[in-house]
């Protein structure tokens, strides 16, 4: 029996996922249960207990029958060459099916079967509204689920012994399924006490992410290996973030063109001019146009968000008016000449009508 009859035993291609193994185990353990199946229970046990032993060697828990081997094109034998002898019974003990020339990972560092690439991990990424104009750095954290760090996630497959209470044969001396193993023949004799022998562990992974210039609602980053472990030496997959812009109360948004104050005082007001501010992050030099008055909007085009076709939103700044520092250092003097240039203004309009 090669190494794919126990993918076919879960109905399974040899190219399946470790999740779609998990998955298929699920559904045929679901279908083949002795406790589902009332009155049928001595035609599915083996049933049951096959998928339970594919399921056990696909995911390392337990080693395959010495004489499973991966499926290979059958070779014609000479008529004339020796069949191979049996091994001899200690030789079977001693003899690791996961030699180094067996084309899956040897028995190492605790690993067992094929390296297998951690699944992708999906999440949001919350991005600052500066960042995602200017570009630089957003932080994300998000919860994973990976081997145990105490017992390096080998507690469920190397703390699995013969069950007591059935000597490792599944059934009782009556005959019946023994209920403490569900006629496994195995059970965990020793609990790790961080994962209480499910051989994982989840724990909080932070990162920074690095956000390009022009980010838009919806953008995918990849952060890679920032997903899911992978398992028996496989490499971690990848993180991909979808971009949320996040715009703070002195901000406001409606599509890509955003809106925000402009506190100016009157006299920039009054004569126009170039007026630099800071604001979403950076510098800018408005030009003010003169005699702009209370609420009168600036328009800053190609200033707002972007979105994926590249379209560019606008920047819209609503004149503030505010009273100049200097004011309070006004002498009386300046004062009275500043109500006269006033006072003469006034005149100069009331003639004009």
């Amino acid at each position: 029996m090669s190494i794919g009859e126990y993918y076919k035993r879960l109905e399974l291609p040899e190219t399946a996922s470790p999740e779609e193994i998990k998955r298929a185990y699920r559904r045929l353990r679901a279908k083949y249960h002795p406790d589902r199946n009332k009155g049928r229970e001595s035609n599915v046990e083996p049933m049951f207990k096959r998928i339970q032993e594919a399921f056990e060697v696909l995911t390392g828990a337990r080693a395959p029958a010495p004489h499973a081997r991966p499926a290979a094109p059958e070779t014609r034998r000479d008529a004339n060459a020796r069949a191979p002898q049996a091994p001899r019974a200690d030789e079977r003990d001693m003899r690791n099916p996961w030699s180094s020339a067996h084309p899956w990972q040897a028995y190492r560092s605790g690993e067992e079967g094929p390296p297998m690439r951690g699944a992708n991990r999906h999440d949001k990424l919350y991005v600052p509204l500066d960042v995602a104009l200017n570009g630089g750095e957003a932080p994300t954290s998000y919860q994973i689920t990976a081997p145990c760090r105490q017992c390096r996630g080998m507690s469920a497959r190397f703390n699995a012994g013969p069950c007591p209470d059935c000597a490792g044969l599944g059934k009782t001396a009556q005959g019946a399924r023994c209920g403490s193993c569900a006629g496994t023949g195995r059970s965990n004799v020793n609990r790790c006490p961080a994962c209480q022998n499910t051989g994982v562990d989840s724990h909080w992974k932070t990162d920074q992410v690095t956000v390009p210039a022009g980010a838009w609602d919806g953008q995918q980053l990849t952060l890679t290996g920032g997903g899911f472990p992978g398992s028996n030496g496989g490499g971690a997959g990848d993180a991909i973030l979808s971009v949320v812009i996040l715009c703070g109360s002195e901000i406001q948004r409606d599509g890509l063109n955003l809106a925000s104050e402009l506190k100016i005082d009157f006299v920039t007001a009054t004569l126009g001019g170039p007026y630099e501010t800071h604001l979403l992050g950076r510098n800018l030099s408005v030009a003010v146009p003169p005699n702009s008055a209370q609420g009168s909007v600036i328009r800053l085009p190609a200033h707002g968000l972007s979105d994926a076709s590249g379209n560019r939103g606008e920047l819209r700044l609503h004149v503030v008016l505010a009273m100049p520092a200097a004011v309070t250092h006004l002498t009386d003097a300046q004062r009275a000449q500043l109500k006269q240039m006033f006072d003469d203004a006034a005149r100069r309009g009331d003639d004009s009508q």
